[in-house]
């Protein structure tokens, strides 16, 4: 009885752990522009650099739960309108893009903040 107690409590942290593995920065730049037209009416610009404030994957809290935190920099061009078309323009600015994944969350596994993380939102 002691040892298969100890058993599904065993299956049931390591299945969790692995259920919440963080994935590599590979698949979250992968995800990020799929997500992106979700979560933002204009287009997605171009993936400039990955990690670049060189933090890896942080593990942060929000309301929804603990999600892991990747950090990219996005190139946002500027766009002119042409009657109702968006065209972009060949300038435009780089903006710090934070990654949220939360492999265990179903209905909302993802966030993106633009700028600073904002800390408990």
């Amino acid at each position: 009885m002691r040892l298969s107690f100890s058993l599904i409590l065993c299956f049931g942290f390591f299945s969790t752990v692995l259920w919440a593995n963080p994935g590599n920065y590979e698949e979250a730049a992968r995800l990020l522009p799929q997500i992106w037209e979700t979560k933002y009416p204009l287009p997605y610009g171009k993936l400039t650099r990955i990690d670049p404030l060189k933090q890896g994957i942080r593990q942060v809290t929000r309301k929804k739960g603990k999600y892991w935190m990747y950090n990219f920099e996005v190139f946002m061009p500027k766009y002119e309108r042409k009657e109702t078309v968006a065209l972009p323009k060949e300038e435009g600015r780089s903006i710090l893009v934070f990654f949220l994944w939360n492999p265990g969350i179903t209905e909302e596994p993802y966030r993106i903040e633009l700028g600073e993380p904002h800390e408990g939102k």
